[in-house]
Protein backbone atom coordinates (compact mmCIF):
# COMPACT_ATOMS: atom_id res chain seq x y z
CA UNK A 1 0.00 0.00 0.00
CA UNK A 2 2.63 2.29 0.80
CA UNK A 3 4.80 1.82 -2.52
CA UNK A 4 1.53 2.11 -4.50
CA UNK A 5 0.49 5.42 -2.86
CA UNK A 6 4.03 6.57 -3.41
CA UNK A 7 4.02 5.14 -7.02
CA UNK A 8 0.36 7.27 -7.32
CA UNK A 9 1.82 10.45 -5.71
CA UNK A 10 5.04 10.32 -7.64
CA UNK A 11 3.00 9.81 -11.47
CA UNK A 12 0.08 12.00 -10.85
CA UNK A 13 2.83 15.06 -9.47
CA UNK A 14 4.74 14.21 -12.75
CA UNK A 15 1.75 14.71 -15.03
CA UNK A 16 1.13 17.43 -13.18
CA UNK A 17 4.20 19.25 -13.82
CA UNK A 18 4.47 18.30 -17.31
CA UNK A 19 1.64 20.35 -17.88
CA UNK A 20 2.58 22.90 -16.05
CA UNK A 21 6.07 23.18 -17.51
CA UNK A 22 4.68 22.97 -21.26
CA UNK A 23 2.05 25.41 -20.45
CA UNK A 24 4.60 27.81 -18.83
CA UNK A 25 6.81 27.23 -22.37
CA UNK A 26 3.57 27.76 -24.51
CA UNK A 27 3.07 30.85 -22.54
CA UNK A 28 6.90 32.51 -22.74
CA UNK A 29 6.90 31.97 -26.59
CA UNK A 30 3.50 33.77 -26.83
CA UNK A 31 4.71 36.30 -25.03
CA UNK A 32 8.00 36.60 -27.19
CA UNK A 33 6.70 36.19 -30.49
CA UNK A 34 3.97 38.93 -29.83
CA UNK A 35 7.34 41.15 -28.73
CA UNK A 36 8.47 40.09 -32.30
CA UNK A 37 5.49 41.27 -33.96
CA UNK A 38 5.56 44.33 -32.60
CA UNK A 39 9.06 45.28 -33.37
CA UNK A 40 8.21 44.42 -37.00
CA UNK A 41 5.37 46.80 -36.74
CA UNK A 42 7.87 49.50 -35.57
CA UNK A 43 10.16 48.68 -37.97
CA UNK A 44 7.14 48.79 -40.80
CA UNK A 45 6.01 52.19 -39.69
CA UNK A 46 9.58 53.20 -39.59
CA UNK A 47 10.20 52.37 -42.88
CA UNK A 48 7.33 54.16 -44.08
CA UNK A 49 8.35 57.37 -42.64
CA UNK A 50 12.09 57.74 -42.57
CA UNK A 51 12.80 55.20 -45.20
CA UNK A 52 16.37 52.90 -45.08
CA UNK A 53 18.22 55.70 -43.51
CA UNK A 54 15.41 55.43 -40.39
CA UNK A 55 15.95 51.61 -40.62
CA UNK A 56 19.98 51.76 -41.01
CA UNK A 57 19.78 53.78 -37.60
CA UNK A 58 17.57 52.02 -35.78
CA UNK A 59 19.33 48.86 -36.28
CA UNK A 60 22.76 50.00 -35.79
CA UNK A 61 21.28 51.54 -32.31
CA UNK A 62 20.33 47.74 -31.31
CA UNK A 63 23.56 46.47 -32.28
CA UNK A 64 25.63 49.11 -29.40
CA UNK A 65 24.04 46.22 -27.17
CA UNK A 66 27.21 45.09 -25.39
CA UNK A 67 26.72 41.58 -25.65
CA UNK A 68 25.65 40.50 -29.38
CA UNK A 69 24.31 37.28 -27.68
CA UNK A 70 21.31 38.68 -26.94
CA UNK A 71 19.75 39.03 -30.14
CA UNK A 72 20.30 40.33 -33.66
CA UNK A 73 18.47 42.73 -36.41
CA UNK A 74 19.18 42.56 -40.16
CA UNK A 75 17.46 44.07 -43.62
CA UNK A 76 17.23 41.57 -45.85
CA UNK A 77 16.40 42.16 -49.55
CA UNK A 78 14.25 39.54 -52.07
CA UNK A 79 17.55 37.42 -52.89
CA UNK A 80 18.05 37.60 -49.21
CA UNK A 81 21.17 39.37 -48.83
CA UNK A 82 22.25 41.29 -45.85
CA UNK A 83 21.72 44.96 -46.28
CA UNK A 84 21.88 46.20 -42.54
CA UNK A 85 22.42 44.13 -39.55
CA UNK A 86 24.11 44.05 -36.21
CA UNK A 87 27.16 41.96 -35.32
CA UNK A 88 25.75 38.42 -36.79
CA UNK A 89 29.26 36.45 -35.60
CA UNK A 90 27.25 34.78 -33.28
CA UNK A 91 24.47 34.26 -35.34
CA UNK A 92 26.55 33.59 -38.71
CA UNK A 93 24.94 29.49 -38.83
CA UNK A 94 21.68 31.44 -38.87
CA UNK A 95 22.55 34.14 -41.09
CA UNK A 96 23.73 31.96 -43.46
CA UNK A 97 20.02 29.91 -44.34
CA UNK A 98 18.17 30.59 -47.11
CA UNK A 99 15.56 33.00 -44.09
CA UNK A 100 13.96 34.62 -47.63
CA UNK A 101 13.75 31.65 -49.51
CA UNK A 102 11.93 30.26 -47.06
CA UNK A 103 9.37 32.46 -46.94
CA UNK A 104 8.90 33.31 -50.45
CA UNK A 105 7.54 29.55 -50.86
CA UNK A 106 5.69 29.61 -48.08
CA UNK A 107 3.59 32.01 -49.35
CA UNK A 108 3.35 34.50 -46.13
CA UNK A 109 4.20 37.51 -45.19
CA UNK A 110 5.98 36.92 -41.59
CA UNK A 111 7.10 33.47 -40.34
CA UNK A 112 8.57 32.17 -36.68
CA UNK A 113 10.93 29.89 -36.14
CA UNK A 114 13.18 28.78 -33.42
CA UNK A 115 16.90 27.69 -34.55
CA UNK A 116 19.56 26.77 -32.76
CA UNK A 117 23.25 27.67 -33.41
CA UNK A 118 25.47 25.28 -34.79
CA UNK A 119 28.33 23.67 -32.27
CA UNK A 120 26.37 25.72 -29.23
CA UNK A 121 23.28 25.25 -26.87
CA UNK A 122 22.13 28.74 -27.78
CA UNK A 123 18.83 28.79 -29.70
CA UNK A 124 16.92 31.61 -30.41
CA UNK A 125 13.62 33.04 -31.42
CA UNK A 126 13.12 34.48 -34.80
CA UNK A 127 10.90 36.06 -37.36
CA UNK A 128 11.18 37.31 -40.65
CA UNK A 129 8.88 39.54 -42.24
CA UNK A 130 8.29 41.52 -44.74
CA UNK A 131 8.26 45.36 -44.39
CA UNK A 132 7.60 46.05 -47.77
CA UNK A 133 7.88 44.39 -51.30
CA UNK A 134 11.47 45.39 -51.53
CA UNK A 135 12.54 44.65 -48.19
CA UNK A 136 12.29 42.05 -45.25
CA UNK A 137 13.24 42.50 -41.92
CA UNK A 138 14.82 39.22 -39.70
CA UNK A 139 14.90 39.73 -35.98
CA UNK A 140 16.44 37.38 -33.55
CA UNK A 141 15.79 36.67 -29.88
CA UNK A 142 18.07 34.63 -27.97
CA UNK A 143 16.24 32.23 -25.46
CA UNK A 144 18.89 31.76 -23.28
CA UNK A 145 16.60 33.43 -20.02
CA UNK A 146 13.09 31.58 -20.89
CA UNK A 147 15.65 28.14 -21.09
CA UNK A 148 17.31 29.38 -17.40
CA UNK A 149 14.28 29.53 -15.92
CA UNK A 150 12.78 26.84 -17.41
CA UNK A 151 15.83 24.79 -16.21
CA UNK A 152 15.69 26.41 -12.69
CA UNK A 153 11.83 25.72 -12.67
CA UNK A 154 13.13 21.72 -14.13
CA UNK A 155 15.67 21.74 -11.11
CA UNK A 156 13.55 22.90 -8.62
CA UNK A 157 10.70 20.43 -9.60
CA UNK A 158 12.98 17.81 -9.21
CA UNK A 159 14.08 18.71 -5.82
CA UNK A 160 10.59 19.25 -4.89
CA UNK A 161 9.02 15.94 -6.38
CA UNK A 162 12.11 13.53 -4.31
CA UNK A 163 11.17 15.27 -1.11
CA UNK A 164 7.19 14.86 -1.57
CA UNK A 165 8.06 11.01 -2.62
CA UNK A 166 9.38 10.42 0.27
CA UNK A 167 7.35 12.27 2.68
CA UNK A 168 4.68 10.83 0.57
CA UNK A 169 6.22 7.36 1.19
CA UNK A 170 6.10 8.11 4.83
CA UNK A 171 2.89 9.03 4.90
CA UNK A 172 1.64 6.40 2.72
CA UNK A 173 3.14 4.11 5.24
CA UNK A 174 1.80 6.04 8.45
CA UNK A 175 -2.03 5.49 6.53
CA UNK A 176 -1.35 2.12 5.97
CA UNK A 177 -0.36 1.20 9.03
CA UNK A 178 -3.20 3.12 10.55
CA UNK A 179 -5.70 1.12 8.44
CA UNK A 180 -4.64 -2.42 8.71
CA UNK A 181 -4.59 -2.03 12.36
CA UNK A 182 -7.72 -2.65 12.77
CA UNK A 183 -7.73 -5.46 10.40
CA UNK A 184 -4.89 -6.67 12.89
CA UNK A 185 -8.01 -7.47 15.52
CA UNK A 186 -9.98 -9.69 12.80
CA UNK A 187 -6.69 -11.75 12.08
CA UNK A 188 -6.34 -12.47 16.14
CA UNK A 189 -9.70 -12.67 16.17
CA UNK A 190 -9.77 -15.28 13.65
CA UNK A 191 -6.48 -17.10 14.85
CA UNK A 192 -8.56 -17.65 18.53
CA UNK A 193 -11.40 -18.78 16.54
CA UNK A 194 -9.28 -21.13 14.82
CA UNK A 195 -8.22 -22.64 18.29
CA UNK A 196 -11.56 -23.13 19.69
CA UNK A 197 -12.55 -19.42 21.45
CA UNK A 198 -16.21 -19.90 19.33
CA UNK A 199 -17.41 -16.42 21.67
CA UNK A 200 -14.70 -14.12 20.45
CA UNK A 201 -15.90 -11.15 18.71
CA UNK A 202 -14.17 -8.38 16.79
CA UNK A 203 -14.66 -4.86 18.55
CA UNK A 204 -16.68 -2.72 15.65
CA UNK A 205 -17.27 1.23 17.47
CA UNK A 206 -14.69 3.80 16.68
CA UNK A 207 -13.55 2.49 13.62
CA UNK A 208 -12.98 3.28 9.79
CA UNK A 209 -16.17 2.21 8.12
CA UNK A 210 -14.95 0.02 6.03
CA UNK A 211 -13.53 -1.91 8.82
CA UNK A 212 -16.97 -1.17 11.11
CA UNK A 213 -18.64 -2.83 8.31
CA UNK A 214 -16.27 -5.81 7.73
CA UNK A 215 -16.32 -6.32 11.69
CA UNK A 216 -19.52 -6.52 11.86
CA UNK A 217 -19.86 -9.13 9.15
CA UNK A 218 -17.33 -11.07 10.60
CA UNK A 219 -19.71 -11.27 13.84
CA UNK A 220 -22.91 -12.25 12.06
CA UNK A 221 -20.48 -14.81 10.50
CA UNK A 222 -19.74 -15.95 13.96
CA UNK A 223 -22.81 -15.94 15.37
CA UNK A 224 -24.03 -18.03 12.17
CA UNK A 225 -21.48 -20.70 12.95
CA UNK A 226 -21.98 -20.73 16.70
CA UNK A 227 -25.77 -21.45 16.45
CA UNK A 228 -24.75 -23.89 13.77
CA UNK A 229 -22.32 -25.82 16.07
CA UNK A 230 -24.81 -25.41 19.26
CA UNK A 231 -27.29 -26.71 16.18
CA UNK A 232 -25.43 -29.77 15.49
CA UNK A 233 -24.72 -30.69 18.81
CA UNK A 234 -28.38 -30.98 20.29
CA UNK A 235 -29.26 -32.79 17.33
CA UNK A 236 -26.49 -34.96 17.75
CA UNK A 237 -27.80 -35.18 21.30
CA UNK A 238 -31.55 -35.62 20.65
CA UNK A 239 -30.42 -38.40 17.56
CA UNK A 240 -28.24 -40.35 19.91
CA UNK A 241 -31.38 -39.82 22.20
CA UNK A 242 -33.86 -41.10 20.13
CA UNK A 243 -31.84 -43.66 18.92
CA UNK A 244 -31.78 -45.52 21.51
CA UNK A 245 -35.12 -46.52 22.45
CA UNK A 246 -35.77 -47.90 19.13
CA UNK A 247 -32.32 -49.77 19.27
CA UNK A 248 -32.99 -51.18 22.55
CA UNK A 249 -36.04 -52.20 21.77
CA UNK A 250 -34.96 -54.41 18.98
CA UNK A 251 -32.20 -55.40 20.87
CA UNK A 252 -34.72 -56.52 23.50
CA UNK A 253 -36.81 -58.11 21.65
CA UNK A 254 -34.04 -59.99 19.72
CA UNK A 255 -32.25 -61.34 23.33
CA UNK A 256 -36.17 -62.50 24.79
CA UNK A 257 -36.82 -64.63 21.60
CA UNK A 258 -32.98 -66.34 22.04
CA UNK A 259 -33.38 -66.52 25.63
CA UNK A 260 -36.13 -69.09 25.22
CA UNK A 261 -37.36 -71.39 22.99
CA UNK A 262 -39.91 -69.84 20.72
CA UNK A 263 -42.05 -71.04 17.56
CA UNK A 264 -41.94 -69.87 14.12
CA UNK A 265 -45.29 -67.58 14.91
CA UNK A 266 -42.86 -66.17 17.68
CA UNK A 267 -40.45 -65.25 15.88
CA UNK A 268 -42.41 -64.18 12.94
CA UNK A 269 -43.83 -61.66 15.69
CA UNK A 270 -40.34 -60.45 16.35
CA UNK A 271 -39.59 -60.16 13.13
CA UNK A 272 -42.59 -57.87 12.40
CA UNK A 273 -41.90 -55.82 15.03
CA UNK A 274 -38.05 -55.31 14.55
CA UNK A 275 -38.72 -54.59 10.73
CA UNK A 276 -41.82 -51.89 12.57
CA UNK A 277 -38.77 -49.93 14.68
CA UNK A 278 -36.74 -50.30 11.67
CA UNK A 279 -39.04 -48.48 9.85
CA UNK A 280 -39.67 -45.89 12.56
CA UNK A 281 -35.52 -45.50 12.33
CA UNK A 282 -35.81 -44.72 8.62
CA UNK A 283 -38.67 -42.34 8.73
CA UNK A 284 -36.55 -40.26 11.39
CA UNK A 285 -33.55 -40.34 9.37
CA UNK A 286 -35.10 -39.89 5.87
CA UNK A 287 -36.83 -36.54 7.29
CA UNK A 288 -33.84 -35.37 8.90
CA UNK A 289 -32.41 -35.82 5.20
CA UNK A 290 -35.57 -33.88 4.07
CA UNK A 291 -35.07 -31.00 6.33
CA UNK A 292 -31.60 -30.57 5.80
CA UNK A 293 -31.51 -30.57 2.26
CA UNK A 294 -34.78 -27.65 2.29
CA UNK A 295 -32.63 -25.93 4.42
CA UNK A 296 -29.34 -25.69 1.89
CA UNK A 297 -31.49 -25.59 -1.17
CA UNK A 298 -30.85 -29.30 -2.46
CA UNK A 299 -33.02 -30.49 -4.86
CA UNK A 300 -35.39 -27.64 -5.29
CA UNK A 301 -37.80 -28.83 -8.31
CA UNK A 302 -39.22 -26.32 -10.43
CA UNK A 303 -42.73 -25.00 -9.53
CA UNK A 304 -45.87 -25.48 -11.11
CA UNK A 305 -49.53 -24.41 -11.13
CA UNK A 306 -51.17 -26.26 -8.59
CA UNK A 307 -54.94 -25.68 -7.74
CA UNK A 308 -54.79 -25.39 -3.67
CA UNK A 309 -58.46 -25.75 -3.03
CA UNK A 310 -58.11 -29.96 -4.94
CA UNK A 311 -55.01 -30.41 -2.77
CA UNK A 312 -56.57 -29.87 0.80
CA UNK A 313 -59.24 -30.99 -0.47
CA UNK A 314 -57.74 -34.83 -1.39
CA UNK A 315 -55.44 -34.11 1.83
CA UNK A 316 -58.29 -34.00 3.99
CA UNK A 317 -60.38 -37.00 2.68
CA UNK A 318 -56.92 -39.22 3.47
CA UNK A 319 -57.18 -38.39 6.88
CA UNK A 320 -60.95 -38.36 7.20
CA UNK A 321 -61.07 -41.74 8.65
CA UNK A 322 -58.47 -40.79 11.41
CA UNK A 323 -60.78 -37.63 12.21
CA UNK A 324 -64.09 -39.85 12.03
CA UNK A 325 -62.26 -42.47 14.85
CA UNK A 326 -61.81 -40.00 17.61
CA UNK A 327 -65.62 -38.39 16.22
CA UNK A 328 -63.64 -34.84 15.31
CA UNK A 329 -65.06 -32.92 12.78
CA UNK A 330 -62.90 -32.12 9.90
CA UNK A 331 -64.24 -28.86 8.63
CA UNK A 332 -62.91 -27.07 5.37
CA UNK A 333 -63.85 -23.10 4.19
CA UNK A 334 -62.39 -23.21 0.83
CA UNK A 335 -62.82 -20.99 -2.63
CA UNK A 336 -64.44 -22.76 -5.33
CA UNK A 337 -61.03 -22.65 -7.08
CA UNK A 338 -57.46 -21.34 -5.98
CA UNK A 339 -54.47 -21.50 -7.84
CA UNK A 340 -50.88 -21.12 -6.83
CA UNK A 341 -47.27 -21.39 -8.38
CA UNK A 342 -45.84 -23.74 -6.13
CA UNK A 343 -43.84 -27.14 -5.44
CA UNK A 344 -46.94 -30.05 -5.39
CA UNK A 345 -44.70 -32.45 -3.17
CA UNK A 346 -43.35 -29.91 -0.70
CA UNK A 347 -46.74 -28.30 -0.50
CA UNK A 348 -48.64 -31.76 0.24
CA UNK A 349 -46.31 -32.25 2.80
CA UNK A 350 -47.00 -29.00 4.35
CA UNK A 351 -50.64 -29.37 4.42
CA UNK A 352 -50.51 -33.29 5.51
CA UNK A 353 -48.13 -32.77 8.12
CA UNK A 354 -50.25 -29.94 9.78
CA UNK A 355 -53.57 -31.76 9.60
CA UNK A 356 -52.27 -35.10 10.85
CA UNK A 357 -50.80 -32.97 13.74
CA UNK A 358 -54.34 -31.26 14.61
CA UNK A 359 -55.86 -34.59 14.67
CA UNK A 360 -53.48 -35.87 16.93
CA UNK A 361 -53.59 -33.51 19.23
CA UNK A 362 -57.09 -33.16 19.54
CA UNK A 363 -59.16 -35.02 21.92
CA UNK A 364 -62.58 -36.85 20.78
CA UNK A 365 -65.55 -34.81 19.74
CA UNK A 366 -63.50 -31.40 18.77
CA UNK A 367 -63.21 -29.45 15.63
CA UNK A 368 -60.24 -29.20 13.72
CA UNK A 369 -61.24 -26.64 10.46
CA UNK A 370 -58.98 -26.20 7.34
CA UNK A 371 -59.14 -22.67 5.41
CA UNK A 372 -57.67 -20.67 2.55
CA UNK A 373 -57.82 -17.17 1.04
CA UNK A 374 -55.97 -14.91 -1.28
CA UNK A 375 -55.47 -11.24 -0.30
CA UNK A 376 -53.11 -8.59 -1.51
CA UNK A 377 -51.20 -11.03 -3.83
CA UNK A 378 -50.39 -13.37 -1.07
CA UNK A 379 -52.13 -16.88 -0.53
CA UNK A 380 -53.19 -17.95 3.64
CA UNK A 381 -53.80 -21.43 4.75
CA UNK A 382 -54.80 -21.70 8.39
CA UNK A 383 -55.32 -25.26 10.19
CA UNK A 384 -57.12 -24.94 13.15
CA UNK A 385 -57.56 -27.32 16.31
CA UNK A 386 -59.37 -27.56 19.63
CA UNK A 387 -56.86 -29.57 20.71
CA UNK A 388 -54.46 -29.03 24.44
CA UNK A 389 -52.61 -26.25 22.55
CA UNK A 390 -49.08 -25.38 23.53
CA UNK A 391 -47.73 -23.54 26.57
CA UNK A 392 -45.84 -20.58 26.29
CA UNK A 393 -42.70 -22.00 27.58
CA UNK A 394 -42.71 -24.21 24.65
CA UNK A 395 -44.42 -22.10 22.15
CA UNK A 396 -40.48 -20.47 20.98
CA UNK A 397 -39.45 -24.24 20.68
CA UNK A 398 -41.82 -26.03 18.50
CA UNK A 399 -40.09 -25.48 15.20
CA UNK A 400 -36.82 -26.96 16.29
CA UNK A 401 -35.77 -30.74 15.13
CA UNK A 402 -36.40 -33.25 18.12
CA UNK A 403 -38.23 -30.45 20.38
CA UNK A 404 -41.14 -32.21 21.98
CA UNK A 405 -43.65 -30.94 24.97
CA UNK A 406 -44.58 -32.27 27.50
CA UNK A 407 -47.62 -33.48 26.54
CA UNK A 408 -46.75 -34.76 22.98
CA UNK A 409 -43.98 -36.93 24.44
CA UNK A 410 -46.69 -39.22 25.62
CA UNK A 411 -48.39 -39.43 21.76
CA UNK A 412 -44.95 -40.63 20.29
CA UNK A 413 -43.52 -39.06 17.32
CA UNK A 414 -39.86 -37.87 17.10
CA UNK A 415 -40.13 -34.24 16.86
CA UNK A 416 -39.51 -33.96 13.29
CA UNK A 417 -42.89 -33.09 12.13
CA UNK A 418 -43.01 -29.18 12.56
CA UNK A 419 -39.37 -28.85 11.77
CA UNK A 420 -39.75 -30.29 8.05
CA UNK A 421 -42.98 -27.71 7.70
CA UNK A 422 -40.98 -24.88 8.54
CA UNK A 423 -38.08 -25.79 6.25
CA UNK A 424 -40.33 -26.78 3.43
CA UNK A 425 -42.61 -23.65 3.96
CA UNK A 426 -39.21 -21.54 4.10
CA UNK A 427 -38.08 -23.67 1.07
CA UNK A 428 -40.99 -22.47 -1.83
CA UNK A 429 -40.93 -18.86 -0.64
CA UNK A 430 -43.38 -19.32 2.55
CA UNK A 431 -43.72 -18.38 5.81
CA UNK A 432 -45.13 -20.26 8.51
CA UNK A 433 -46.52 -18.68 11.76
CA UNK A 434 -48.31 -20.66 14.84
CA UNK A 435 -51.12 -18.75 17.58
CA UNK A 436 -51.76 -21.28 20.44
CA UNK A 437 -53.47 -21.00 23.45
CA UNK A 438 -52.45 -23.41 26.24
CA UNK A 439 -55.63 -26.13 26.94
CA UNK A 440 -57.76 -24.39 24.34
CA UNK A 441 -55.99 -25.05 20.35
CA UNK A 442 -53.71 -23.81 18.74
CA UNK A 443 -54.00 -22.47 14.82
CA UNK A 444 -50.81 -23.00 11.91
CA UNK A 445 -51.10 -19.65 9.61
CA UNK A 446 -49.42 -20.54 5.94
CA UNK A 447 -48.54 -17.58 4.08
CA UNK A 448 -47.09 -17.90 -0.01
CA UNK A 449 -46.65 -15.49 -2.57
CA UNK A 450 -49.27 -15.91 -5.09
Amino acid sequence: MTLLYALAFTVLSSIGFLIFYSRIYVVAMENLDDELRAEVQKYASLLENSGIKGIRAAIVNEGKFEDPKDGFYRLLDLEGNTLISTKMSWWQTIADQHAMATLLKSGLTSEIQTLSVKGQNDRTRTITAMLSPEYALQIGESLREVDAYLDIFLKLFSVLLTCLTVASMFIGWLLAKWATSDMQEVTSTAEEISKGIYNRRVQVTGRLKEIERLGTTFNRMLDRIQALLKTMKEINDNIAHDLRSPLARIRGIAEMHLLKESSVENYKEMAASTVEECDVLIEMVNTMLDITEAEAGVNSSQHETIELTELIIDACELFRPLAQSKNIDLRTNLPASLSINSNRKKLQRIVTNLLENAIKYSPEDKTVAVSTSAENGEITIEVEDSGCGISEKDLPHIFERFYRCDRSRRLGGVGLGLSLVKAYTESINGSVHVKSTFNQGSCFTLIFKR
